[in-house]
């Protein structure tokens, strides 16, 4: 396959028209409902549950409680708000752009047969931006783990003593 100076133009991906109807027309849409579509709304699904939960919690705890001070839910509840927001704002760019991706494709190789070098610019920045979307996505797991850092006590400790190998003697956040 390969001589000693290097590629002989065998390509290592199928090039065939129905290859790429269904890398176009079916893997973006799996892809975007296994990554966006599915995961956004049952998470926004299970935090409208787990609101609901808590306040109908807090009511009766208010109820059975003496001086009527109830423990504030308001953090759990900017976490929750926080953490779906962010996915929304981090997976969204990529997801779109994924499905998008095959028609802006159509559109440049009918450039490419009129003016080839608006063509090849309009890819080079579409590239630039499919990369920068790539980039945001890989953002959700970075700023889910710094809001759970700063929004936690319980999680700052327990992180705080599984960095410093420390054994804690209290009942830890991780069940052990």
């Amino acid at each position: 396959m390969y001589d000693l100076n290097g590629y002989k133009g065998v390509k290592c991906a199928p090039s065939t028209k129905e290859y790429y109807d269904l890398y176009d027309n079916v893997y973006h849409w799996v892809n975007f409902t296994l990554i966006f579509g599915l995961p956004f709304p049952l998470l926004l699904i299970g935090n409208v549950i787990m609101v609901a939960q808590l306040a109908r919690s807090r009511s009766r705890r208010q109820r059975m409680n003496i001086s009527g001070q109830a423990r504030n839910t308001h953090p759990v509840l900017m976490l929750m708000f926080d953490l779906c927001l962010l996915f929304l704002l981090t997976t969204t760019p990529l997801s779109v752009g994924l499905v998008y991706l095959p028609y802006q494709r159509e559109k440049l190789f009918a450039l490419a047969l009129v003016d080839p070098y608006t063509a090849s610019n309009d890819s080079t920045y579409i590239r630039f931006i499919f990369d920068v979307a790539i980039l945001v996505s890989f953002f959700n797991a970075t700023f889910s783990f710094a809001i759970y850092v700063f929004s936690g006590l319980k999680f700052r400790a327990e992180l705080r003593s599984l960095l410093c190998c420390r054994a804690k003697q209290s009942t830890s956040l991780f069940g052990s």
